[in-house]
This record gives structure tokens, C-alpha cells and sequence, in this order.
């Protein structure tokens, strides 16, 4: 993971090894390479700021799932806010269904390979397909 700032996180991989740097920084443990350096606790916290739930992040999809619903004003300016759903496409959809589709994609993000780009895991598009799959094609569009 690049240590510079939060613009440097762009894929599956970079986010897992946040997600780790966050877990141990939260247990005060240190990383196999000795304890988290100053520049890269400095990025966590920086991210940890911007958004709400990583902290407790055990997991990609528990990182995606905290993500989800962000509102507009949390958005990081990053490859992160592919991980949020759009807020006007969420209020359509039914939570029953909003479920569901979580439900399964926990499974898909857990089997993603490292350098999965974080924008091609566009969630809105994602929740869309998932939708037009299981509902006769029949979907939310109009998201940007």
C-alpha cells in the first residue's frame, strides 16, 4: 500500500492492507515489519476520519457494508466512494432487497484478487445489476 494519502488507495489490495494497519493500529500491535511507522498511521487515521465504521472494519465486505450508505457530505474524494451506493438509488430500492444484494456480494468481495480496481467495483452499478438479475430485467437507472 502506497503510504503518501488516501488518493493512493486504488485497489482491493490497498484496501485490505488498510483495513489490517487499522485493526492492529486499533489493538496496538505492531505489523510483521515492526510497528506502524508514523507516515502510515498517519494515512490511517486520516482515512479512519474521513470514514465512519472503518475502525471496526474486520473485513472488505464489512468495510464495503459500513460504505454503503455514506452520505454525500462523508464522500472521500477517492477510489473509496465507489464502495457507496447512490443515496437517491438506495431510498428507491426496498431494504429487503438492499439485503439481499449484501447478502451475496459478501461472498464476491472476499474472492476478489488484490489488484482489483476499487472503481470497478462500483456498487451502485452493481446493486443495478443485481436488480435487473432478479427482477425480469427490471431495474433503477438514472444514477451517476
Amino acid at each position: 500500500m502506497n503510504e503518501a494519502n488516501s488518493a493512493e488507495i486504488q485497489t482491493v489490495g490497498d484496501l485490505r492492507a488498510l483495513i489490517q494497519t487499522a485493526q492492529l493500529k486499533k489493538r496496538g500491535e505492531q505489523l510483521k515489519s515492526g510497528v506502524v511507522d508514523a507516515a502510515k498511521s498517519a494515512l490511517v487515521d486520516e482515512i479512519i476520519g474521513k470514514v465512519p465504521g472503518l475502525a471496526t472494519a474486520k473485513s472488505l465486505f464489512d468495510f464495503a457494508r459500513t460504505s454503503y450508505n455514506l452520505p454525500d457530505e462523508s464522500r472521500t474524494g477517492t477510489a473509496l466512494d465507489h464502495l457507496d451506493i447512490d443515496d437517491d438509488v438506495s431510498k428507491i430500492v426496498d431494504d429487503p432487497i438492499e439485503n439481499a444484494f449484501l447478502k451475496g456480494l459478501s461472498q464476491t468481495m472476499e474472492k476478489l484478487a488484490d489488484d482489483t480496481k476499487l472503481e470497478d467495483l462500483n456498487m451502485t452499478n452493481r446493486l443495478q445489476q443485481y436488480i435487473s438479475d432478479n427482477f425480469n430485467k427490471r431495474t433503477v437507472t438514472g444514477a451517476v
